[in-house]
């Protein structure tokens, strides 16, 4: 287990984090290397962690990257076999990255191997792992791809499974180029699905590892003085992605169905809400602005604007 050890990276994206960052990094031993890809432009943070953490590097990207491009941009700067990837607003539990790592052995078909999620903690199955419903062989003749979960309580053991979120999982790094890496025409959101289902479908392994944990505060990985403008980024690009999916992985009546459906009621909620709740009128015009975005073969460029 040693050699493994030696021969993982964890890997944090970052963006005006605040202390959430730091409070991450503490959790992680010592004995790991770190690479912080920073999407903000925080030069004087490099300065701090490098100095604060020997283990660590600080890598500031020219541009807000989104998750995909940076865990791709990882993937080409580390030399381990193994990458770790995790966010800010993610505590890493006790041997949780080692407990992963022993397992490595027990399992030689595994693409990623991820620990068991936990909220706040609460465990909530749909923040720890999805089931895919596909036919392998003809799935993007079928469409039929659902997002179903079964288990109300932590797995007893360690479970095999379709598809995890994004939160924290091991990967192979030899096996994530046999699918040619991350999605980078994904900013966010269902780029850990989308890895999930082509691992699937190329017949890798996806385990959920029991005792490993991590415990999750959603959507906090950013400073709250920014929560308005987050927020309406995260309903854009989430919309964006899930029309995106679809359209990849199944068919492109299945996809233009959901997504004018979508787009038509995010339009007539947010004129409803004008008049009752903005920042609900808000929220329904971003989830409009982004699927419209998609339907139109366009790029996901909107960036939350941060003045710091």
């Amino acid at each position: 287990m040693s050699d493994n050890i030696s021969n993982c990276t964890v890997v944090i994206t970052t963006f005006f984090a605040g202390d959430k960052l730091e409070s991450c990094i503490k959790n992680i031993p010592s004995i790991f290397k770190i690479l912080i890809i920073d999407n903000g432009g925080e030069s004087l943070k490099k300065i701090y962690f490098e100095e604060k953490f020997p283990n660590l590097i600080y890598h500031i990207s020219n541009k807000n990257l989104g998750v995909p491009r940076s865990y791709s941009l990882a993937n080409n700067l580390i030399e381990t076999k193994y990458m770790f990837n995790t966010q800010p607003d993610v505590v890493i539990k006790k041997d949780c990255i080692e407990n992963l790592l022993k397992k490595v052995n027990d399992f030689p078909n595994f693409a990623i191997l991820s620990p068991t999620i936990f909220h706040n903690n609460s465990y909530i199955v749909e923040g720890d792992y999805k089931t895919l419903k596909i036919h392998k062989n003809k799935y993007r003749e079928t469409g039929k791809i659902k997002f179903n979960s079964h288990y109300k309580n932590p797995p007893e053991g360690d479970l095999s499974v379709d598809s995890v979120t994004g939160t924290a999982m091991l990967i192979d790094r030899d096996k994530l180029k046999l699918i040619n890496d991350w999605d980078t025409n994904i900013f966010n959101y269902f780029e850990d699905m989308d890895l999930c289902l082509r691992f699937r479908l190329k017949g890798f392994e996806i385990i959920k590892i029991r005792n490993a944990e991590v415990d999750h505060d959603a959507f906090s990985s950013h400073d709250k003085n920014f929560s308005q403008k987050m927020d309406f980024s995260r309903n854009w690009h989430h919309s964006w992605s899930r029309f995106y999916f679809l359209k990849k992985h199944t068919t492109k009546i299945n996809a233009y169905k959901y997504g004018l459906n979508f787009f038509i009621k995010s339009i007539f909620k947010s004129i409803f809400y004008i008049f009752f709740k903005k920042s609900k009128a808000i929220t329904h015009f971003a989830k409009a602005y982004g699927t419209l975005f998609s339907i139109l073969n366009l790029q996901p460029t909107y960036r939350p604007k941060i003045k710091t």
